[in-house]
């Protein structure tokens, strides 16, 4: 059995070609590889003379692949792909990558990590900072993720570490003018409560304390009438517009309770048992792992060593 050097045409030609290919230009693919375009030239007609095809056809300034040409250059995408892919897994493992990835909610991107993304930028000078933000916990689980702050437990990321983050402490909260148009809030009134516009999850928030699980508390019933929401950040955003009554969780809610933005109505709080994890790989580089979530778990995070 012939060996994959043997096999292959020259891996150099392989990468001018894909150049090429994803340019539809010698002269671009040139300048990005920093040779000359006659070179470029040399690499595709070799490549073609070992293959037997035409792999780029011309008419007139414009250059477009062949059938062999689109086959070759998905295939090289693909396989030099992974191979990009696994190279840099190995480089992050050992804390030497060029770039480090967290994934997590907007809201907590907006309301947690970005007043520490100046200290975390601190930490890790060497590599370009990578945020990912969605709703759905779908994409962390991507390769290119290093960390990701997730609200759960530690039995849904089966395989993954994990370092708890915050507490969960649910609290409702209102912007000023709300409390002033509905004051029996703050002495949780039943008459206010049910007046009073709530602000609500999604039934598939699953987890999370809902009006629900307030409500039990005081013998009645919420009101279903008010706005629902998939994603915290708008449902947020609504009740510091003073247009409803929201759920708010420590630390989150935090920032617009110390400036006055929002008031807390109640001096009881609940929880579901749940809690903001900070989730990674086991074979993440440990140094690297330890010096972020020092970042992320203090409320106002000193001077960090940096990481070399």
């Amino acid at each position: 059995m012939r060996s994959l050097r043997q096999s292959l045409p020259p891996l150099n030609a392989l990468a001018v070609f894909e150049a090429a290919a994803r340019h539809r230009s010698f002269t671009r693919a040139a300048a990005e590889l920093n040779i000359a375009q006659s070179a470029v030239s040399r690499h595709v007609s070799n490549l073609e003379a070992d293959l037997g095809v035409t792999l780029f056809m011309r008419s007139g300034n414009r250059l477009a692949l062949t059938g062999a040409g689109e086959t070759l250059a998905d295939a090289i995408l693909s396989g030099l792909g992974r191979i990009r892919d696994s190279v840099e897994a190995i480089r992050r493992r050992r804390g030497e990558a060029d770039s480090f990835t967290i994934a997590c909610t907007y809201a907590m991107a907006h309301d947690w990590l970005m007043p520490r993304f100046g200290m975390l930028r601190a930490v890790l000078p060497k590599a370009q900072l990578r945020l990912i933000t969605s709703d759905s916990y779908q994409s962390f689980d991507a390769d290119e993720v290093d960390l990701s702050i997730r609200y759960g437990e530690p039995s849904d990321w089966p395989g993954l570490r994990h370092r708890k983050l915050l507490e969960e402490e649910v609290f409702p909260v209102c912007a000023p003018a709300m409390l002033a148009q509905f004051p029996g809030l703050a002495e949780d009134s039943p008459q206010a409560w049910q007046q009073a516009p709530l602000l609500h999850f999604a039934p598939d928030a699953q987890g999370r304390v809902d009006w629900l699980d307030w409500f039990g508390d005081l013998g009645i019933a919420p009101s279903q009438d008010g706005p629902m929401f998939s994603a915290y950040t708008p449902m947020l955003q609504e009740a510091l517009a003073g247009r409803g009554v929201v759920l708010g969780w420590r630390g989150i809610v935090d920032p617009y309770l110390e400036t006055g933005q929002l008031v807390r109505l109640a001096n009881r709080s609940m929880t579901s048992g749940h809690a903001f994890y900070v989730v990674h790989r086991a074979d993440a580089c440990e140094a690297v792992i330890e010096a972020v979530i020092e970042v992320l778990a203090n409320p106002e995070p000193p001077a960090a060593p940096t990481i070399s």
